[in-house]
């Protein structure tokens, strides 16, 4: 089944089941070489091949160009005046020479400082780590000292419980003299009793 695309200027025949581009691309050549050529198209090829060359439009001045002229002419007209000119410009000259001269020793002084910053912040830093290190010092003795009041005080309570126990045991050997020697009385009353 053939279905037919029909344009406005012709006939261009498209069988979509089967599309060969070729025989459409054909057509499409016949149809344009069968168009009337527009006017345009004939006056471009008039003008490209009649020979003569298209005249330019008149050359206005620029405004840069006029500027440049200008420009020129005062340089002209300042070359007489120049060593009046140069002999005006000489104090601003020398003022620039002695800023650059104050911004240079500026610049070397701010150097120094830098320098000597640097240095007391390696200063700084040096004392810094010494500080720490007696903080950690102080912090060891601390715990010593700690360690040592604790020893201190268990000391005392052992050396007052000895003490407590030491008194038990005098008022206990007193107690046992004192048993000892009426045993002794007793034993004597009793060898009287017995030899007599």
């Amino acid at each position: 089944m053939e279905n037919k695309k029909k344009d406005r200027n012709g006939d261009i025949r498209i069988d979509y089941e089967n599309i060969d581009v070729s025989n459409i691309m054909d057509q499409i050549k016949k149809k344009i070489e069968n168009q009337p050529k527009t006017q345009k198209s004939q006056r471009f090829e008039e003008a490209e091949y009649s020979g003569s060359l298209p005249s330019f439009p008149p050359k206005h001045e620029s405004p840069q160009n006029f500027k440049s002229k200008i420009k020129n002419l005062l340089l002209k007209i300042m070359k007489p005046l120049s060593p009046l000119i140069k002999l005006m410009v000489l104090p601003v000259h020398q003022e620039l020479r002695d800023t650059i001269d104050k911004l240079d020793h500026a610049n070397k002084h701010l150097e120094i400082l830098g320098k000597r910053q640097d240095r007391l912040d390696k200063k700084v830093d040096e004392w810094a780590s010494r500080v720490n290190l007696a903080f950690e010092d102080l912090d060891k003795t601390k715990d010593c000292t700690i360690l040592l009041h604790n020893l201190s005080h268990n000391l005392v309570v052992e050396l007052t419980k000895l003490k407590i126990e030491e008194e038990n045991l005098k008022l206990k050997t007193r107690i046992m003299e004192k048993d000892f020697e009426f045993l002794g009385q007793r034993e004597k009353a009793l060898e009287k009793k017995v030899f007599k």
